[in-house]
C-alpha cells in the first residue's frame, strides 16, 4: 500500500513539473495575435445560371493589373495561371494576348473591371476599341479572364516550423483580388472569383524579406483552378 501511495505522489510531482514547464514555454512564446501563416482562399464565387449554355473552346487571359514591385510586372502570376489552365483543362485553348509595346494593359484592366461591376456585363463595343479588346477579339476568343488587384497588406509576426519545432520571426503578404470570366459573345459575366492570396517568408539573419506579391496571387489562383467548371 505504501509503495502505491509513493508512486502516486511521484506521479503527481512529475505531472506538476511538466505542467509548470508548459506554462513557462507558453509564456515565453509569441501571443496568439503574433501567429501568422499564409492561407489563400476563395472569399466569394459567382457562376452565371446560364454558364452551361456557352461554348468555351478558346479563352483569352488578359494580363493582370501590375501585381508586384519588380520590372517584370504581371508576368509571373499571369503565366502561372496560363500554365495551370493548360495543365488541367486540355480540351480548351488558353492564350495571353500579344499586345504591342505601345499598349498599356495596366491602365485598361482597372477601367474594364470597374465598368463590369457597374453594369454587370462588359460593353463589347467599348472593349473592342481598346488595344486589349481588339487583340482578344481578333484572335476569335469565346471568353476572356480579366483580373484586378484591390488591396495589398504586409504583416510581421511569428511562424511555427514543424521541422525544428520552433517559432521564427516571419513576414506575411496578403492580396485581395478578383478574376472575371466574361463571354465575348454577349459580354455576360460567366464566373467571378473574389480571392485572398497569401505568402509568407521567414526573416533571414535579421534582414526583413517580404514575399513577392505575384507569388501570393499565384497561391490564390491555385484555389481558382481547383473549382473551375471546365473539362
Amino acid at each position: 500500500m505504501q509503495k502505491n501511495v509513493t508512486q502516486k505522489v511521484h506521479g503527481l510531482i512529475f505531472f506538476s513539473i511538466l505542467f509548470s514547464m508548459a506554462l513557462v514555454l507558453i509564456g515565453c512564446g509569441p501571443s496568439p495575435d503574433d501567429y501568422i501563416a499564409p492561407v489563400s482562399r476563395i472569399v466569394k464565387v459567382y457562376k452565371s445560371p446560364g454558364f452551361d449554355s456557352y461554348r468555351l473552346n478558346k479563352i483569352a487571359l488578359a494580363p493582370m493589373m501590375n501585381d508586384d514591385t519588380t520590372d517584370f510586372g504581371t508576368l509571373y502570376s499571369t503565366n502561372h495561371f496560363l500554365n495551370s489552365l493548360e495543365q488541367n483543362f486540355e480540351k480548351t485553348k488558353f492564350f495571353i494576348p500579344e499586345l504591342t509595346e505601345s499598349s498599356d494593359p495596366d491602365s485598361l484592366i482597372p477601367w474594364i473591371a470597374e465598368s463590369i461591376e457597374e453594369v454587370r456585363h462588359l460593353d463589347l463595343k467599348y472593349f473592342s476599341d481598346t488595344d486589349l479588346g481588339y487583340t482578344v477579339l481578333k484572335d476569335s476568343a469565346d471568353a476572356v479572364f480579366i483580373g484586378l488587384v484591390h488591396s495589398v497588406s504586409a504583416k510581421k509576426g511569428n511562424s511555427f516550423s514543424r521541422v525544428s519545432r520552433r517559432f521564427f520571426k516571419s513576414t506575411l503578404i496578403s492580396c485581395d483580388f478578383t478574376y472575371y470570366l466574361v463571354s465575348l459573345k454577349d459580354g455576360r459575366v460567366l464566373l467571378k472569383f473574389d480571392m485572398r492570396g497569401e505568402e509568407g517568408f521567414y526573416l533571414n539573419l535579421g534582414v526583413e524579406i517580404y514575399p513577392e506579391l505575384d507569388t501570393a496571387i499565384s497561391n490564390g489562383i491555385d484555389k481558382i483552378i481547383e473549382v473551375l467548371p471546365f473539362e
